[in-house]
């Protein structure tokens, strides 16, 4: 089971490991914060995420706190609030995510503009899931530039998302030849790998994306007692990174911490939780808060059924987050289910060229059981 924040959670930003050389390689014995102190540790797990210009999410280099983070995002609602012509650049879920939100919310109030330099939106998803989105986008009046990047900022800043000085715009040129005047623009190209107590500490482990490279059991290479999980981890089995993935991550580094210390054999992941050499390939993206894309391994879908999904799960974990009780016990259980599920449903195409199951799905999409409200 896996809580938000279980008791004796301490807030403080990590900045290295302290190491002892044993026989099978380097033994972590406790932790570096960032006001001096040092926290020992028997077994250590870095699932410190990625990084990601703000006000996406906030920064990895300091200690945050539920107090801070909601300053930083009423800020950024208030930027946003200010703004009558905004521009999102990149086409990746996160991108298309704020631009659906935005237009969802305001609607004609203000002017959308998404550029992109692949050719079709959510570019790590099926076709189909771009051409989706796009057209969902496009409906509710978001211009869509493909094929094409930013080549001048204009002075928009590239870590963080800030009204154009003495209420102007900022002039955003692409190698396209193409001008945009945006109020404010968002940066959505991208998170890094978010792994500096490991870079500092255990440069040999690190990777050239700024993650770090994991064994089969989640450890790290060549430490005997320090694990990674989610997005600071190269798990080398080809998985997206997700929400959903960093949990399946967790839940195997959790298990196999259990297995050292009862001094019991490391088991691979992700046997280890999915019971099988691959993870399910399982996505959710929002299109505002009526309409949504699904990717279930080959099957992808869009209408309100998704965005039930969506909405439940966003639910679920904000109840757990809270201790809400047995809401931790629910999602163990609904991630098992799924995980289950996974291993089966559409996996493969039959004879015909299609999925089994897929007519269906797209039933229940077109007349979902209930509906956000």
């Amino acid at each position: 089971m896996v809580l938000a924040q279980p008791p004796g959670t301490l807030t403080a930003c990590a900045t290295g490991f302290e190491i002892e050389e044993v026989d099978d390689g380097g033994e972590v014995t406790g932790v570096e914060l960032s006001d001096g102190s040092k926290l020992p540790a028997d077994f250590v797990i870095l699932a410190t995420g990625s990084s990601y210009a703000s006000p996406v999410k906030t920064s990895q280099l300091e200690a945050s706190s539920v107090e801070k983070r909601r300053e930083e995002l009423a800020r950024g609602n208030a930027t946003l609030e200010a703004a009558s012509s905004v521009l999102v650049v990149g086409g990746g879920t996160v991108g298309v995510e704020l631009a659906a939100e935005i237009v969802g919310k305001y609607r004609a109030a203000k002017k959308v503009t998404l550029v992109t330099p692949a050719d079709r939106l959510l570019e790590r998803m099926p076709e189909q899931a771009g051409k989706l989105a796009l057209k969902w986008l496009k409906s509710n009046g978001v211009r869509v530039i493909l094929k094409d990047r930013v080549s001048d900022w204009g002075g928009a800043p590239v870590d963080d998302s800030v009204l154009a000085p003495g209420g102007g715009a900022y002039v955003v040129k692409t190698a396209g030849g193409k001008t945009i005047e945006a109020d404010v623009v968002y940066p959505c190209v991208g998170g890094a790998p978010a792994a500096a107590p490991a870079k500092k500490s255990i440069g040999s482990a690190m990777g050239i994306k700024g993650d770090v490279h994991v064994d089969s059991a989640m450890r790290i290479t060549g430490m005997t007692n320090v694990f990674a999980a989610g997005d600071c981890a190269d798990t080398h089995v080809g998985e997206e990174r997700t929400a959903f993935t960093a949990d399946l991550n967790a839940i195997a580094a959790a298990a196999n911490v259990k297995n050292l210390r009862r001094g019991r054999s490391l088991q691979a992941y992700p046997n280890v939780v999915t019971g099988w050499s691959r993870v399910p390939v399982i996505a959710v993206v929002s299109l505002y808060k009526w309409y949504a894309v699904m990717q279930f391994n080959r099957v992808v879908i869009g209408g309100k059924f998704p965005a039930v999904v969506k909405w439940f799960l966003e639910t679920m974990q904000i109840a757990v987050a809270r201790g809400t009780w047995g809401a931790a016990f629910v999602w163990d259980a609904i991630e098992k289910v799924t995980v289950a599920l996974g291993r089966f449903l559409f996996t493969k195409e039959d004879e015909s060229g299609s999925v089994p199951g897929l007519e269906l799905m797209k039933s229940i999409s077109k007349n979902p059981p209930v509906a956000p409200a």
